[in-house]
């Protein structure tokens, strides 16, 4: 049985048009941030922040830590392609298990991608629920006493997007083991990243709240830019 405690920040951000409430972190204050590089994959990404374990906020539809008992999470980009579109095909995503370190025999992440409404998340263009057969493969980094974990999740369907402003949210449900999931933060993308993030107290997200302007998720999205089809011309 998970004890029902809350992680509160000492100082909460919002916005006038959000509801008030303070995201449930993994600590009340950032630590150190350490950065670090991604590899290159081998597609194209439209966003890339990487990791660097300062803290993290919990996306779990079980959270017994959570005010409220669930939380989710989401975080806006860009595509810029020139016009052409993008194909999403892949998302890498940085977290862990607080705070045993003992993560469920299997994940169930739900995955959605919105539109964007006046900077928050808007009508959902694209979602996979339910998914559990995602990789979790431990990086060999520790933060906050317990594992950090890179999981993989490759589409079942290709989500197209036209250049613009989406918003990206991602949560597990964790059941009644003891630890609840975290979604890493990390350093923001300079060129596709939008400073900034929100959360819910319901999964999937329905009143969003503005978090701290630190609290970039950590992820990379990967798939390929739409190729542009080429006309062929005949002279007769």
């Amino acid at each position: 049985m998970k004890t029902l405690y809350c992680s509160l920040l000492a100082v909460f951000f919002s916005l006038p048009v959000f509801a008030a409430h303070n995201p449930d972190r993994v600590l009340k204050v950032n630590q150190p941030p350490v950065h670090r590089a991604l590899t290159p994959p081998s597609r194209a990404s439209t966003l890339s922040q990487p990791p660097n374990q300062s803290n993290g906020v919990f996306a779990d539809a079980g959270c017994s830590i959570c005010t409220g008992g669930e939380q989710s999470v989401a975080d806006d980009f860009i595509v810029s392609t020139g016009g052409a579109g993008f194909d999403l095909k892949q998302i890498l995503f940085w977290g862990g298990y607080y705070s045993t370190d003992t993560p469920p025999a299997t994940d169930d992440f739900d995955v959605l991608i919105h539109s964007d409404n006046s900077g928050v998340p808007g009508t959902v263009i694209c979602s996979e629920t339910g998914i559990t057969t995602a990789p979790r493969t431990a990086t060999g980094q520790s933060l906050f006493g317990v594992s950090e974990y890179i999981i993989t999740i490759d589409l079942a369907s290709t989500c197209t997007l036209a250049d613009g402003t989406y918003w990206i949210e991602i949560y597990n449900d964790t059941g009644s083991v003891d630890d609840d999931f975290f979604w890493e933060v990390g350093d923001l993308d300079g060129t596709n990243g939008i400073a900034g993030s929100l959360n819910a107290t319901e999964t999937p997200g329905i009143t969003w709240t503005a978090g701290p302007p630190d609290a970039e998720l950590a992820m990379q999205l990967n798939g390929d830019v739409v190729p542009v089809e080429l006309l062929s011309f005949s002279i007769e």
